[in-house]
């Protein structure tokens, strides 16, 4: 069964552009706590600051919920899979490998968020940030709903399913609704400079909000202690850094960042979602080594 933890829902809107990086001691006690009172947007966790270059926006088909649709086939980005989770959490394993069963699909974008809210249960989670539960946490927002809970999987920032429920997920992900391909190119040097080209959407009534996703391509545990004591846990994409890197209010658009200074990451996802963790409408992925 999901692990469930009530949540008090705030209904805060903040932009942020450029982003300051955000950690700290206490976000890792804020995490724990059962008050959802941040802001997702306030998840920043280290990616550098961004620059936009946007031009007018072109119109062509009906918007739902501000978001476009009418995309062609070959401009489709993979289908967002985001997984909460823990390793002090029992039921969670059988929703790691199924993560790790659809990864190699090229179709779609998975990506393991660890949550540090069971830490207090034996076992603190070695890959749990505090982007992770700033960002669960604007998800039940965005989705009115009073709690959060692992193993919980979103697909595409819209639906979500417990994430060992693979009949759902499937279903899920069969009628995702399609979303433009983000087109990534980094610079080498000594700073790493990314760059995101957002080709134009048709009818952008919202604003919407950048996010990059820095992630290890695989990694394993040995848990000593806790509910999943005794046994070697395996992750696919496990996230280190999340956050807003820009606030894009017409398309085509250009945004441009620095690479934070975080070790061992094999991979940058980039996300583009209406505001507060609305809808996604454009994903990329771009492997690092």
């Amino acid at each position: 069964m999901p692990r469930h933890l009530i949540a008090v829902v705030c209904a805060a809107a903040v932009m942020l552009l450029p982003v300051a990086a955000a950690t700290g001691a206490g976000d890792a006690t804020e995490a724990r706590s059962a008050a959802a009172t941040g802001d997702p947007q306030a998840a920043r966790s280290g990616a550098g600051t961004a620059t936009a270059r946007t031009a007018a926006a072109r119109t062509a088909g009906p918007a739902v919920n501000g978001v476009p649709s009418g995309l062609a086939q070959e401009r489709y980005g993979p289908v967002l899979l985001e997984l909460f989770t823990s390793q002090g959490c029992s039921a969670c394993p059988p929703a790691d490998q199924l993560l790790a069963r659809l990864a190699p699909r090229e179709d779609l974008l998975p990506l393991s968020f660890h949550v540090s809210y069971w830490d207090h249960m034996g076992w603190s989670d070695p890959f749990a940030i505090a982007a992770s539960v700033r960002r669960q946490r604007g998800y039940a927002r965005a989705m009115r709903s009073r709690s959060i809970f692992t193993p919980q999987l979103i697909v595409q920032g819209a639906a979500s399913a417990v994430g060992s429920d693979e009949a759902r997920i499937m279903r899920l992900i069969a009628e995702a609704p399609p979303v433009i391909r983000l087109g990534i190119t980094r610079e080498p040097g000594d700073l790493e400079r990314f760059t995101v080209r957002i080709p134009a959407l048709p009818n952008v009534t919202v604003a919407l909000e950048l996010w990059a996703v820095l992630y290890a391509s695989g990694d394993q545990r040995y848990v000593p202690q806790g509910e999943n004591a005794g046994h070697v846990l395996r992750h696919v994409n496990v996230v280190r850094d999340a956050g807003i890197v820009g606030v894009v209010e017409a398309t085509p658009a250009i945004v441009e960042f620095d690479r934070p200074d975080i070790p061992a990451i094999d991979g940058l996802a980039m996300i583009l979602q209406a505001r507060n963790l609305g809808p996604v409408v454009g994903t990329g992925v771009l492997a690092l080594r």
